[in-house]
């Protein structure tokens, strides 16, 4: 058994007995390396990775063409590395779906849109369906473009929402580069949209903007503070 085999063997068993927290930030990206190369070396390009950025978190966050200027990074590796934040906000998601969800306050609504844009280095555009009682539907992905745009196509939001049955739905993107307060563009988008789905007597909730960690609500006209809390005194009981 060569060296490198009989490193993985101690890490792995340190996992087993103490946790993947138990490593080092280095050994850590290591060991997440050895899904996608099997065999081999991971631990001097764990310390190429983290030396260009820094983090763990700065590297899955990274574009695949930034990844793939270090020596050893190919694209599986690039691609593996990239899909991770995608994943993290599919497992986020998984346990805050109570089937069917009900987003019925803001706490709600926040801390599960965020979960769409973990990594993404573009403008993107989700619309979720809900029923009357803020059943969750369905989720679409309805644009996604180049970094700091994004095209919105108004008969393919419409057919879906007709599709997926709802009564309410909302709209959600993300402001990847910058800050989360609106455009004007972000608010002439909003009433456009707003006039289309009174036309088929849907209503749109709340037009949503995501930015890192905060959270912007086109409706109420703020950020939505830390936990979730709206930072607006127009509010129900629910939140809303």
């Amino acid at each position: 058994m060569n060296l490198h085999a009989l490193h993985r063997r101690r890490l792995d068993k340190k996992v087993s007995e103490y946790g993947l927290e138990s490593l080092e930030p280095h050994e850590q990206l290591e060991y997440l390396l050895y899904a996608v190369i099997p065999m081999g070396d991971t631990n001097e390009l764990a310390h190429r990775i983290l030396d260009r950025f820094k983090t763990i978190s700065g590297a899955i966050n990274a574009s695949m063409d930034e990844l793939m200027t270090i020596e050893g990074v190919g694209r599986s590796t690039a691609r593996f590395l990239t899909s991770l934040p995608a994943l993290l906000g599919i497992v986020e998601r998984s346990i805050l779906i109570d089937k069917p969800l009900k987003l019925d306050g803001y706490e709600k609504l926040a801390n599960f849109v965020k979960t769409f844009f973990y990594g993404k280095l573009t403008e993107s555009v989700y619309m979720l369906s809900m029923n009357s009682s803020f059943r969750l539907l369905s989720i679409s992905r309805i644009s996604e473009g180049v970094q700091g745009e994004t095209a919105i196509y108004f008969p393919k939001i419409v057919r879906q929402a007709l599709n997926d049955k709802a009564s309410t739905v909302v709209i959600v993107h993300n402001h990847p580069c910058g800050l989360v307060n609106p455009s004007i563009a972000d608010m002439e988008l909003t009433e456009r949209l707003k006039k289309c789905f009174e036309m088929i007597d849907i209503a749109l909730f709340d037009s949503l903007i995501v930015s890192g960690n905060d959270v912007y609500s086109m409706t109420l006209g703020t950020t939505i503070g830390k936990n979730g809390k709206v930072e607006t005194k127009r509010r129900n009981k629910n939140g809303f």
